[in-house]
């Protein structure tokens, strides 16, 4: 005899019951999650927030590989959502339903005249950008020059940003190949990142406070083992304060892989160096004479150095100012002719700065 409905355990009555909804009523709404798929068959991708704390829920894709992002807001009912373009224009109403694994929906145009399907299947969240990294392109601006060295200047898109400039290399060794490898992907990072600087701050700040993010490559240095990257980056996407400054980072020319520059420093200064040390002094002592005898006392007191933070040019290592933020304009870096620095290094420094002489 079967047993009476009424006596199922709980359990397996929800299941039964939930196994008994249609479709669209497991998938009613959709407002979170990240997408790939296609709007009127045009490619596209889709990310989705929920609201959280005192931020509304919000929405953003993009058509192909474009860097521009579509800002989706809620409108109304669960799943309802009104397209905005860069400037805030209405440009379209979807309607989304998902579930774990796909999410499908309507597009249509603000009279409503123009109706559009949209399909798409759940990618992992930072699988959104996927599309625009793979469709990133650059254009030679210039070739320099650099001793018997050549490299191509590179000219990065970004969608509302101050630019983004890259370097390649001329060179077909598997170390130049290896460099520019890497100076590709540091060059599309900084265009993404812009990318996110710009959806995050219209979200948080609204679309007229403004969004800047650039990063410069260029060559430092070029020799026979070494290649010096000066990395140049500013910008400003919310928070208490802007951001720029210099990084630098020294390569073999024959791997491409990145160099310790630090083990060429004794071991003594390879954390701060220390304002009454020998290397200290000289530090202070060109720092005053490069221009900064006149500037507020506070200087002489606020700068440091670490043996962590240096760089080699031709002829000299550059060891790079630490100060506050609050202190930046005492900011500036200090080069100490190849000579001084001797008693300063270890053989495997004095080795390998032989090739900057």
């Amino acid at each position: 005899m079967r047993a009476p409905t009424s006596l199922l355990p709980v359990t397996l009555l929800s299941l039964i019951a939930a196994m008994a909804l249609p479709v669209t009523a497991r998938a009613a709404g959709c407002g979170q999650g990240t997408w790939a798929g296609t709007l009127g068959g045009t490619p596209v991708s889709i990310d989705l927030d929920p609201a959280q704390d005192d931020r509304p829920a919000a929405g953003r894709y993009y058509y192909r590989a474009s860097l521009s992002d579509l800002t989706l807001v809620p409108d109304g009912a669960a799943g309802r959502w009104r397209e905005l373009d860069t400037k805030e224009k209405l440009t379209g109403r979807l309607q989304l339903s998902c579930d774990a694994t796909t999410l499908s929906g309507e597009w249509r145009s603000p009279d409503g005249t123009k109706k559009l399907p949209v399909s798409a299947r759940a990618i992992k969240d930072d699988q959104y950008n996927v599309a625009r990294k793979a469709g990133l392109k650059a254009t030679v601006a210039k070739t320099e020059k650099i001793g018997a060295f050549r490299y191509e200047v590179l000219n990065f898109p970004e969608a509302g940003g101050a630019g983004n400039l890259g370097v390649r290399l001329v060179g077909s060794t598997p170390g130049i190949a290896a460099l520019n490898a890497t100076l590709w992907t540091q060059s599309v990072d900084a265009v993404l990142e812009h990318v996110e600087c710009v959806a995050q701050g219209r979200r948080d700040r609204g679309p007229e406070a403004g969004y800047e993010s650039s990063q410069s490559l260029s060559v430092a240095a070029w020799n026979a083992s070494f290649v010096v990257i000066d990395t140049h980056a500013e910008g400003y996407c919310g928070g208490a304060h802007p951001w720029h400054g210099d990084g630098y980072r020294t390569y073999r020319a024959d791997t491409g892989a990145a160099v310790d520059v630090q083990q060429w420093i004794l071991p003594t200064l390879r954390d701060e160096i220390p304002s009454d040390s020998r290397l200290g002094r000289l530090l202070m002592k060109t720092y005053k004479g490069e221009g900064n005898g006149a500037v507020d006392a506070e200087c002489l007191t606020e700068v440091r150095w670490r043996g962590d933070s240096i760089h080699p040019e031709v002829g000299h290592l550059v060891f790079h100012t630490q100060a506050s933020y609050a202190m930046t304009p005492c900011a500036e870096d200090v080069s100490l002719p190849l000579s001084a620095v001797q008693p300063f290094l270890t053989p495997a420094g004095r080795d390998a700065l032989k090739a900057f002489r």
